[in-house]
């Protein structure tokens, strides 16, 4: 959330002012690029980790241009792979853009990391290694329109924790529960309960300083093994300066409920090679193979490869996954192997101000986490599937355009074709407000129409930054009559940091128009520590 932008900035601003010279000296000799590898809803996957210096909790800025557009903060940690919650962007992130971090000490091999601090000197003698989380709790209410009627409230917790207890250099823990209880009134007036209890992450990781292994047990989910998922049982790692490797076995979660369940077995390993820490160039090559059994019977089985290469010009990254299904699993005209979930995006920086992207993408599942959801948002996962190319160009470090075509095949969307003009601006008065807007056409065999959207931010302070956003979708279906269906939507969010670790966020949005109107409302208080 943007919460933790405002905070986290603030935060960093007094810890910098408080800092001798030499601290900053320190600060800027240690100030590292890495490049995000692949996203999806909250997360972003980071190609840095432990041997380059990346620790949990650490704050990373996602650069285009020379500018800021986004922040991250460290959730989980491989050698050289780092998961990232998104704290905010100001426009949407992508495979491939820069990301910038202050390292602690990275090692040229696994022993280094014993004998080089880990961080810059402090004139308290505080220990860098401790717990660090946050505790929260928010309440959700939608009101649909009157022509449908009903309501959803929703209180829920939340908990996350990371970092190694009381000081403990060689263990770390990660974890992540969030809880809520929904209440619904249908539109018959009648009420529907259901309380859920969420675990995403509660594992504990043992690596002795200077040792290259890495042990992690409980419900996790590890960069090298995105393919995977969440799952609850071991992983055991080796990392050394240009190689990595692993295995792991455990058991699929309930799928609905997230609780413990051993009716789904599975597992798997990996291997890496990838470029050795401070080479001009970054570049990883993974393979792996993964199985899952229910009740002694194949549930799944296939092999998955992944590549990157990240340089000042030209990135890429693919992923690829290959199912294999055994004889009693083929129907008629099935084949053994077969070639699923893929993967690529390819970005080249013609000029600093100017950058050429393209990619495909026909992973049948992608998990997402969103925080708001509206027209833009069901339209993005709509037409995810598909094969895309496009450009940004950079006006005087402010401002940026953005034109892409897309051609969608399978997924929600069937055959449709898109084209987007994106234009955003930052920092453009004292009050720090930025602007950014969207116009998407799309057509297809069935229907056509135009998708527009802008927002409008301001940050009169460290303290409070407020956004004003809505937009206009609408569409002809040629099988539901000569007219036009348009949904529009107007929504605000304020982010306001109450104290040292306080923080306050509300949001507003109003939909009007189709058969799914509606009004709701978001609060959420949060302390950090």
């Amino acid at each position: 959330m943007s919460t933790r932008v405002r905070g986290a900035g603030w935060l960093a601003c007094l810890t910098l002012l408080a800092a001798p010279v030499a601290a900053q000296d320190w600060v800027a000799a240690q100030t590292k690029i890495a490049h995000i590898t692949y996203l999806t809803g909250k997360t972003a996957y980071v190609d840095a980790g432990t041997l380059d210096g990346v620790r949990e909790s650490a704050r990373m800025d996602v650069i285009r241009g020379g500018t800021t557009v986004g922040v991250l903060k460290v959730a989980y940690l491989a050698s050289h792979r780092a998961s990232c919650d998104i704290v905010s962007a100001t426009t949407a992130l992508a495979v491939g853009d820069s990301v910038r971090f202050v390292a602690a000490a990275a090692p040229r091999d696994s022993t280094v990391a014993a004998r080089t601090p880990s961080t810059p000197p402090s004139r308290g003698g505080e220990s860098g290694h401790r717990l660090r989380g946050r505790a929260g709790v928010a309440y959700f209410v939608m009101r649909q329109h009157a022509g449908v009627g009903g309501q959803v409230s929703e209180p829920a917790l939340d908990f996350r924790l990371d970092g190694q207890p009381l000081g403990a250099s060689s263990i770390s823990l990660a974890i992540d529960v969030r809880a809520r209880r929904t209440y619904t009134i249908l539109s018959d007036g009648s009420a529907v309960t259901d309380g859920r209890n969420r675990v995403y992450q509660a594992a504990m990781s043992v690596n002795a300083p200077g040792a290259p292994t890495r042990l992690t047990v409980g419900r996790q989910i590890s960069g090298n093994l995105a393919s995977v998922g969440l799952f609850d049982g071991l992983l055991a790692e080796m990392n050394r300066p240009d190689w990595s490797t692993g295995v792991f076995t455990g058991s699929q979660p309930e799928p609905l409920g997230l609780g413990l369940s051993s009716s789904v077995l599975e597992l798997g390993g990996y291997a890496q090679r990838h470029s050795r820490p401070g080479a001009a160039s970054h570049w990883t090559m993974t393979f792996g193979a993964a199985g899952s059994y229910q009740d002694a019977h194949a549930n799944r089985e296939f092999a998955f490869a992944q590549g990157s290469y990240f340089s000042r010009r030209f990135s890429t990254f693919i992923t690829q996954e290959v199912d294999y299904y055994r004889p009693w699993k083929l129907l008629p005209g099935m084949k053994a192997i077969s070639l699923t979930s893929t993967f690529a995006f390819v970005q080249y920086h013609v000029t600093q101000d100017l950058t050429l992207d393209a990619g495909f993408d026909n992973r049948r599942n992608v998990r997402l986490y969103r925080d708001v959801v509206n027209p833009e948002t069901a339209f993005d996962d709509t037409y995810r599937q598909g094969a895309w190319a496009g450009m940004w160009l950079q006006v005087a470090r402010r401002f940026r355009l953005g034109l892409d075509a897309r051609s969608s095949s399978g997924g929600l969307a069937g055959g449709a074709h898109s084209y987007t003009l994106s234009f955003s601006a930052d920092r453009l008065t004292r009050l720090a407000m930025g602007l950014r807007t969207r116009t998407t056409y799309y057509t297809s065999p069935q229907l056509s129409g135009v998708l527009q959207s802008a927002a409008l931010g301001l940050a009169p302070g460290d303290r409070l930054r407020v956004e004003l956003n809505g937009g206009l979708r609408a569409e002809q279906d040629a099988l539901a009559g000569p007219g036009t269906v348009a949904v529009t939507w107007a929504g605000a969010d304020a982010d306001v940091t109450l104290a040292r670790a306080w923080y306050v966020m509300i949001s507003a949005t109003r939909q009007r128009g189709g058969v799914d109107g509606y009004d709701q409302v978001y609060g959420g208080l949060s302390f950090r520590f």
